[in-house]
């Protein structure tokens, strides 16, 4: 065909000019390839009621009979048709060209405009592959696009080796757009602090280590009493600070003077989370939904938190409350649907921080004030209430206990009345405990030394910054504060410190306190003690994570909650330290609290933890591996220097076979 000008020129002009079609009337747009002609005619006729397959057979005979009477039935079926006028009236319009079929196309044509309003094609941040219906934004790493690619070196990897024999890497296949699960809770790293202890004192006493010198170390990969298994902080359970002051009643302290406004400051992260999201629902539906609500307040002021950036101390606390459901990044307009869950869409910063001036747009066109904080907003919001205080009567609402510290510190005497309420004692169901706080009247109630020192006895105890102590209750340090003019005086040479070596000291002196110590005990000392205290009177074995930690991990658990408390207690919200300085290192762009200093155990004994692995130690079959430590020369294959899991090679990729 591509050879017929020059082959067959008389049949290449009757191509052209569109013989090439079959037509079996004379309707302007009725010629069809002469393929479709016999599925539309003969096929029909053939497979249809009276047709030659319905009944006669296929044998040699009835085919002939078939076709030889073929033109006399077209000649009756002409005939009927001119006897009873039910005669085809030809047309050179094609049946698009009518004017019905042409307001139909226009109003297609409209509504595809109009979904392309709202759902850009051609509107992405940073040139992004993103999807046109949904508006999720593919990550960096999506390459369906490169799908030839990535099947080219495949191929050329599977060259010259045997098919049976052959392992496609999950690091090789091509990573979709879609969601993603960054584990939190599950199996990346398993780390067993109780088995690793367990091993390194069964270890040890083949060794040339006392039991004492042996407690001095961890024994474990990460610091069991400030670290949980997966090494997150060991979160906090912050109401029972709350619980531990003092009641107070809204009707107490001064009187709301009627002359003066009433104001209400709102946490924005927590009016987030106030309402649930439906899917289906427009953005501009969800922000209707709260802007109605704001709109119940007085005078309301709403501060949000800033998510711009995830060099922030509280990237481990979003991490968790996201349970490791991190969205994909969604470009969304306000008349485009939700398409997925709100905590997974919440999940993404990059979302969350959309959303919230989304949101903040829609409340200034009604009116409402909203502060942005460029980071957590907790201090903002505490300083806010406080100089509307200063104004009229102020209620700060959320749920936040942080909320509540900061403004018993802030707080002062020649402000109006400043009342702390949660979100759900705005409208309390009939099972709804109310908590409410009277900040005027719980700072008399405190007295000034203990406001001033409540931020240290916070992140001591530990926030969405600082750890829990394992077994140490979030009141206790309050209580110890209230009840023990030495621990109080402890907690102020923690703040009034100059050095790290004098915070360090100071530090060892609360954690000691904490944990039940004497003045006299250093903090490994006490450790030694306790488990052998433990060893004796205790009917089951020993966990790790009851006794207090090492002076080396406990170190920086004094320096976080240091620089919490600095931050909270400054009147500015750029708080003039440096995280890192204070128990965080920068990896990768990200905080990361700061473990320990020094091995786990001693060199000698971590050399006889070995693995067996046939492989590269690249999943968690390798024991080295699996509880969070680095191959070593003493393993049996590998040698610590021909693995992914030595220490001279960083393996950042997830090679495990499919």
């Amino acid at each position: 065909m591509l050879e017929l000008k020059e082959t067959n020129p008389d049949v290449y002009n009757k191509f052209s000019s569109g013989l090439f079609v079959i037509r079996r009337s004379d309707r302007f747009w009725a010629g069809l390839p002469s393929d479709l002609v016999i599925e539309q005619a003969l096929m029909r006729t053939i497979k249809t009621t009276g047709g030659l397959t319905r009944g006669r057979g296929m044998e040699e005979k009835q085919r002939t009979r078939w076709l030889l009477a073929m033109p006399a039935c077209a000649d009756i079926n002409e005939s009927m048709q001119e006897l009873t006028g039910a005669t085809y009236s030809t047309s050179d319009q094609h049946k698009d060209l009518f004017v019905a079929r042409k307001e139909r196309d226009h109003k297609d044509t409209y509504e595809i405009f109009q979904y392309l309003n709202d759902y850009n094609p051609f509107v992405s941040e940073e040139g992004a592959l993103h999807s046109v219906a949904t508006g999720v934004t593919a990550s960096a790493s999506c390459n369906p696009h490169e799908a030839r690619k990535v099947g080219e070196a495949i191929l050329d990897k599977m060259m010259g080796q045997n098919a049976f024999d052959f392992v496609f890497r999950r690091k090789e296949q091509i990573e979709r757009m879609g969601l993603k699960q960054l584990v939190v809770d599950g199996e990346k790293l398993k780390i067993d602090p109780q088995l690793l202890f367990q091993r390194l004192l069964i270890l040890a006493n083949n060794s040339d280590y006392s039991l004492d010198d042996l407690l001095k170390y961890e024994l474990s990969a990460q610091p069991t009493a400030l670290f949980d298994k997966h090494g997150l902080l060991r979160q906090a359970n912050k109401p029972q600070l709350a619980d531990a002051l003092p009641s107070t009643s809204s009707n107490e302290g001064q009187q709301t003077r009627d002359s003066k406004p009433v104001y209400n400051v709102l946490d924005g992260c927590s009016l987030l989370h106030r309402f649930p999201w439906k899917r289906g629902e427009t953005f501009d539906s969800i922000a209707s939904t709260y802007v109605k609500y704001v709109n119940t307040f007085a005078n309301p002021i709403v501060v949000f938190d800033g998510y711009e950036t995830d060099s922030s101390t509280k990237y481990l606390t979003h991490l968790r409350r996201s349970k490791g459901a991190v969205g994909p990044q969604v470009f969304f307009t306000g008349s485009m649907a939700l398409k997925s869950k709100k905590e997974h869409f919440l999940g993404n910063v990059q979302n969350k921080q959309k959303f919230i001036n989304f949101l903040s747009e829609k409340l200034q066109t009604q009116g409402i004030k909203t502060l942005h904080c460029k980071g957590d907003a907790d201090l903002l919001i505490a300083l806010t209430g406080v100089k509307c205080a200063k104004i009229g009567a102020t209620h700060v609402i959320g749920e936040d206990t942080d909320l509540l510290v900061l403004l018993c510190h802030h707080a002062e005497e020649d402000m109006d009345e400043l009342t702390f309420r949660s979100d759900k004692a705005v409208k309390p169901d009939k099972n709804t405990k109310i908590r409410e706080w009277q900040i005027n009247a719980l700072q008399t109630s405190l007295g000034e030394k203990l406001c001033y020192l409540l931020p240290i006895i916070h992140a001591i105890g530990g926030c969405d910054t600082t750890s829990r102590l394992y077994g140490i209750g979030k009141g206790l340090p309050l209580k110890k504060a209230m009840s023990n003019t030495s621990f109080a005086k402890q907690l102020e040479q923690v703040l009034d410190c100059s050095t790290r070596e004098e915070m360090k000291t100071s530090g060892e002196k609360v954690l000691v306190e904490l944990y039940g110590g004497k003045n006299t005990e250093s903090l490994d000392s006490l450790r030694i003690r306790k488990f052998k205290d433990k060893v004796v009177r205790c009917a089951s074995s020993v966990e790790i994570q009851n006794l207090p930690p090492t002076l080396d991990a406990g170190q920086y658990h004094i320096y976080r909650a240091f620089y919490q408390a600095k931050c909270w207690m400054s009147k500015d919200e750029d708080c003039a330290l440096r995280a890192v300085d204070w128990g965080w290192q920068d990896l990768q762009g990200k905080l990361m609290p700061r473990t320990m200093d020094c091995q786990p155990a001693p060199d000698n004994i971590l050399k006889l933890i070995m693995c067996q692995c046939k492989g590269d130690c690249s999943t968690n079959r390798c024991s080295c591996r699996k509880q969070g430590l680095k191959c070593t020369n003493a393993c049996s294959e590998c040698r610590g220097d021909a693995c992914s899991n030595s220490t001279a090679i960083d393996v950042t990729e997830d090679d495990t076979d499919l």
